[in-house]
């Protein structure tokens, strides 16, 4: 009997705790030929005409901030920049789509300019192309002539 009210306890803390929201960490979003996704290869390179490794916060197609990496006492933290909370638009030509470039997901209490979430346990040289929702294959961030890009590691079999 009380293993029994130990249990209901327990799972009644864990109704009333409310987990933190949750946000993709991404590139800013990319709009490629569809031709190209359509025939995308291992080690194909994506230029994404950055100078800046800028990132932005994602949740259900909303654009809630802008953030860039910084270093902190030998962790990798994220900053929000700035606030912007819009919807992310889709492309109208067809010939064209937006590819999401996700590096996975991260959880905060607080979402405001300044603020500063540990992403240290993430790998932020690598990051999953995402097309309509679905994952096309997986790449590593490189520089090609003081620009970012993304070389294609591994395609994804129904991408």
């Amino acid at each position: 009997m009380h293993g029994e009210s130990q249990a209901n306890r327990l799972a009644s803390l864990m109704q009333k705790h409310k987990s933190l929201p949750s946000y993709e960490l991404a590139l800013p979003l990319v709009t490629v030929p569809s031709l190209s996704l359509d025939n995308l290869e291992v080690d194909d390179v994506l230029l994404l005409r950055l100078e800046v490794f800028e990132c932005i916060l994602l949740n259900n197609d909303i654009l809630y901030a802008n953030v860039i990496p910084v270093h902190e006492k030998r962790r990798v933290m994220i900053k929000v920049l700035d606030m912007v909370n819009k919807k992310v638009s889709k492309t109208q030509r067809k010939e064209h789509e937006v590819l999401k470039l996700s590096f996975g997901t991260v959880q905060s209490r607080s979402l405001e300019v300044g603020h500063k979430i540990d992403v240290s346990q993430m790998d932020l040289t690598t990051v999953s192309l995402m097309r309509k929702k679905k994952k096309i294959a997986t790449a590593s961030l490189i520089n090609v002539d003081g620009k970012m890009a993304v070389k294609v590691d591994k395609v994804e079999k129904n991408g």
